[in-house]
């Protein structure tokens, strides 16, 4: 279980050196991860474990802290990865070794197999349908899927679970602050809800 020593080492990880509007970059909050990532232990431990959408690492760092055999971060940007790769670094100077390897792909055109998901990915704000990208290749590569996504998004969780074979659930919601960090923010801070969700396959997609 993920502790507040680990709480802490995660605040100090490297942001998104220049947030990116379109992949709508935004970081999740080390609270955040380490209750999402405490809720989802279960399917982490031992297990192979892919973070889509892996930004600056904050959920791959957490999930190898919480015992997956082996963590995959995927993400398209590269300046995300440079950040991730160091934040990696500082994680095992402080506990040691951890098997995360980071790779650049998109997520549509990325083929996977892994136990479980763990995932923030776009919300399909900037651009529309992007929620959908990521949740299909999370469900299409594995098992279990844990994901954060816009607030109450039951009805479209539940299209995609139906079409796909899949069980859900949406374990809570959480209150996310954001800070102005892109041009076209105009407040300092905004508080948003989002939703957690746990997907299991119960059958496998007839498409």
């Amino acid at each position: 279980m993920l502790t507040k020593q680990h709480e802490i080492l995660l605040q100090s990880l490297g942001d998104f050196p220049d947030p990116k509007p379109h992949l709508e970059q935004y970081p999740t909050p080390p609270s955040v991860a380490v209750d999402m990532l405490n809720r989802a232990r279960g399917d982490i431990a031992g297990k192979v474990v892919f973070d889509l959408g892996c930004g600056t690492g904050m959920l791959s760092v957490g999930a190898a802290l919480a015992g997956a055999d082996m963590v995959v971060g995927v993400d398209v940007d590269s300046d995300a990865l440079k950040t991730a790769k160091r934040n990696v670094a500082f994680a095992e100077e402080v506990f040691g070794p951890l098997r995360i390897y980071l790779v650049r792909a998109r997520i549509p055109q990325f083929h996977f197999r892994a136990d479980t998901v763990v995932m923030n990915p776009p919300f399909g704000m900037r651009r529309k349908g992007s929620d959908r990208e990521f949740l299909l290749a999370a469900m299409e590569g594995a098992n279990v899927v844990w994901t954060l996504l816009g607030h109450d998004s039951d009805p479209f969780v539940r299209r995609l679970a139906e079409d796909m074979g899949f069980a859900w659930e949406r374990v809570r919601d959480y209150p996310l602050t954001l800070r102005r960090t892109m041009r076209f923010h105009r407040r300092d801070r905004r508080t948003v809800r989002v939703s957690l969700y746990r997907l299991e396959r119960v059958r496998f997609s007839t498409q």
